[in-house]
Order: C-alpha cells, then structure tokens, then sequence
C-alpha cells in the first residue's frame, strides 16, 4: 500500500483554508436581493394573497358583521372570547412582555427586540387609522348601510379622537399577530399556542362588532409585511459577517 507523501498532506490541508475562504467570498459578494430569493418569492405571495384577501373580502363585510351581531353566542364562549383580547391590547401586551423580560433573564435580549417589534406594528396600524376613517360595525346597531362602501369615509377627515370611525384597519389584529410571531421568536415550542391566543384576539373583534373582517385582514397583512421587515434587515446585517468567522477573544497566540 502506498501512502501519501507528508507534502501531499500539508499541500491538501493547506488548501482548506482557501476553500473556506473562497466560500465566505461567494456568499459576501452575493447581492442582497438575491440570496434571500426563497423568502422574498415568499413574501411576495404571502402579501399579495393577504392583500387581494382585504378587498375581496369587503363586499361581504356588512354581511358577516350583522351574522355576528345576531349570533347569540355562549356565555362561556364570549368570556373565552373577551379574555383573549389582552393578547391583542396593547395595555396586556405590556403586562404580558413586561413579566416575561423580568422572568426570564436569559431571552431578555429576544424580549426587548419582542417589545419594539409589537409596538412598531401596533403603532403603524393605528396611525393608518386617522388616514382612512370607517365607522364601526357597533355603531350602525344592526341597520348596516346597503354597501360596504358606505362605511368609509373621506381620507383625513373626521376627528382624531373620534374612536368611532377608526375602524381600518385592525390595530388589535395587526398586535395579536405581532405578538404571535415575536413570542415564537423567543420560544418557538409555543408557537401554536400563540398563533391560537392571536386567532382567538382576532375573533373577538369581529364578534364584538369592533371591526369588519376586511378591517382584521388589513391588521395582519401589516404585521407580516413589517415581520418580512424585520427579517430582510436581519438578514442585511448579517450579509457581510464571515462564516465560521473566530471571535477575537477565541483567538489562539
């Protein structure tokens, strides 16, 4: 059997160095825009299904709305209901985030970043709100107008203090859903549970005559479009830092 001269070896671990190097060089000079191609395709999708959905679904706003108003729906239910909405609100997200950062010490840096990206998404849907004025379902008391249409107004009328006409879209929808994708950031085994807690705040805005389906629609079409944000900066950022790259303090002398 002939072995490998001892050049041969050094030669061949030599080059893995190199190798390593050629490859951090390939995935650097990548441009952004193309090497997160999967997510951007889906995020397109997800987006433009989510908001194709918003108005496809307006035309049947006034209808669903009065079916909810009139369902007489259990006590038991209803309570399950008004309880989830403090996964919605922005007063129990605070209470909800504010424990676990005081908790859990160890995720503390994944709950910070929680918070701004709940509130980011809560503060974007609610100042859309004084840009597109629509009345609340609650407010008509079962003699909705003939035409979804009629439930809008002008843009930037109305007034800011005026919660009655702040119906589009959703700010409780667009925080639930924050909330789910930010808690299954920071723990993902907890991820159905968040997604049903969000499912659950969402239906208790329709049920409540608080909004319109097309209003919850809009509410998390902007919480994911800010969550695909989040993750296109996240992935910019980290772009141009060196894989496998040795901390300094790692290094050997």
């Amino acid at each position: 059997m002939v072995m490998p001269s001892r050049n041969l070896v050094n030669s061949a671990v030599g080059m893995i160095p190199s190798t390593a190097n050629q490859a951090n060089k390939e995935v650097l000079d990548t441009p952004i825009h193309q090497y997160p191609r999967r997510a951007l395709i889906t995020a397109i999708l997800v987006l433009s299904g989510l908001f194709i959905l918003t108005f496809g679904v307006m035309p049947w706003d006034v209808t669903l709305s009065t079916t909810a108003l009139r369902w007489k729906m259990p006590g038991d239910l209803r309570r399950l209901m008004q309880f989830g909405e403090a996964f919605a609100h922005t007063l129990g997200c605070l209470v909800i985030l504010g424990s676990l950062v005081w908790i859990d010490v160890k995720n503390r840096a994944k709950l910070w970043r929680v918070i701004a990206f709940v509130m980011i998404c809560a503060a974007t849907a609610n100042a859309t709100k004084y840009v597109i004025p629509r009345t609340r379902p609650y407010v008509y008391e079962e003699v909705f107008p003939k035409t979804t249409w009629e439930t809008f107004g002008s843009p930037l009328t109305k007034s800011w203090f005026d919660e009655t006409v702040r119906s589009f879209p959703s700010g409780h929808s667009a925080t639930a859903v924050a909330m789910a994708i930010g808690l299954s950031y920071a723990y993902p085994r907890g991820r159905w549970l968040f997604m049903s807690l969000a499912l659950l705040a969402i239906a208790q805005r329709l049920f409540s005559a608080a909004h319109y389906a097309s209003d919850l629609v809009a509410g998390v079409t902007i919480s994911c479009a800010l969550t695909f944000s989040w993750i296109w900066l996240a992935s910019r950022k980290h772009q141009h830092k060196p894989i496998g790259a040795t901390p300094p303090g790692d290094a050997s002398s």
